[in-house]
C-alpha cells in the first residue's frame, strides 16, 4: 500500500514538472515598450532583447515566445502572480527573488550617461563638484543606485533638479532650455535622437574627452516560479552564455545599433 502511494506521488510530481514550460507550450513574455531593446514595429515584436530571448529559447529547447507589452508595473505584476511566464529587462532586487528565478547571464548592459545641447559646451567631473550652476532632469521613479550621482542629487550639488516621465519629455526640456542636461540610458536615448533627426542638436556630456558613465545597470530575464521549472532557467542561462562566446550576442546588438 505504501509503495503504491509513493509511486503515485512520484508520478504526480513528474506530471507537474513536465507541465512547467514544456517545449510544445508557447511561453508568454511580459515587458514594457523600450526601443531599441524591445518594441512593436508593423505589429511585430522587435529589438535587441526580443531577438536575444528568441534565440536563447530556441537553443534551450525550441520554445516559441509570445511577447506582450504593458506598463512596467503591470508586466511585473503579471509575472509575479503567475499570469506570465517571464519578465525581461528586469533589474535584480530581493522582492523579485521571492517569486522569480533569474537567468544569471546578463541580458542587457544599460549604461546611463548625461546629455546636453550640442552648442552648450561644458564638462562634468565624476564627483559632480562642478555642477552647482547646472539644472538637471532625472526620470521620475528611478533610483539611480547609491553612488556619486545619487549622492550629488541628494546632496544638492545641482542648481536645480527637474523630473521627467520619458525620453521625449527630457529632450523637450533640454531643447526649450529649461535644463542644462538630463540623464538617460545611452542606447534608447541615442535611438530616439536618431529617430527624431536631432543628432546635430544633442550630444553627450564628456569628461576628459570621454563619455561620463553615471551608472551601469545590468538587466536580466526573470522567470515565474509558478510557471517555469529551474531546469529551463538553467538551459536558458547556458544558451545565453554560449551566445556570448560564439558572437551571436554582439551580432544582435550591432543589428540595432549600426
Amino acid at each position: 500500500m505504501m509503495k503504491a502511494w509513493f509511486d503515485a506521488l512520484i508520478l504526480l510530481s513528474s506530471f507537474f514538472t513536465k507541465a512547467l514550460a514544456e517545449p510544445d507550450r508557447v511561453l508568454e513574455a511580459s515587458t514594457l515598450n523600450y526601443p531599441p531593446y524591445q518594441y512593436i514595429e508593423n505589429e511585430q515584436p522587435k529589438g535587441i532583447a526580443v531577438d536575444m530571448i528568441k534565440e536563447a529559447l530556441i537553443r534551450a529547447g525550441s520554445y516559441q515566445v509570445d511577447f506582450k507589452f504593458y506598463p512596467w508595473k503591470r508586466a511585473v505584476h503579471l509575472t509575479e502572480h503567475g499570469q506570465s511566464d517571464l519578465l525581461f529587462n528586469a533589474g535584480k532586487n530581493k522582492a523579485r527573488h521571492q517569486w522569480g528565478r533569474y537567468v544569471n547571464s546578463v541580458l542587457i548592459e544599460q549604461s546611463y550617461v548625461l546629455f546636453k545641447r550640442k552648442k552648450h559646451s561644458f564638462s562634468v567631473s565624476p564627483d559632480y563638484s562642478d555642477t552647482q550652476d547646472k539644472v538637471i532632469s532625472i526620470r521620475s521613479g528611478y533610483l539611480y543606485g547609491d553612488g556619486f550621482f545619487r549622492q550629488a542629487i541628494d546632496g544638492g550639488r545641482f542648481l536645480a533638479v527637474m523630473h521627467s516621465d520619458s525620453t521625449a519629455q527630457s529632450v523637450k526640456q533640454l531643447l526649450n532650455k529649461r535644463i542644462d542636461m538630463f540623464i538617460g540610458d545611452q542606447l534608447p536615448v541615442l535611438y530616439y535622437i536618431k529617430q527624431q533627426g536631432l543628432e546635430d542638436q544633442i550630444d553627450m556630456v564628456l569628461y576628459n574627452n570621454a563619455k561620463l558613465e553615471v551608472l551601469y545597470w545590468p538587466t536580466y530575464i526573470l522567470f515565474s516560479k509558478k510557471r517555469v521549472s529551474p531546469q529551463l532557467v538553467s538551459k536558458v542561462n547556458q544558451a545565453m552564455e554560449t551566445m556570448k562566446l560564439d558572437g551571436t550576442y554582439d551580432q544582435i546588438i550591432r543589428r540595432y545599433t549600426q
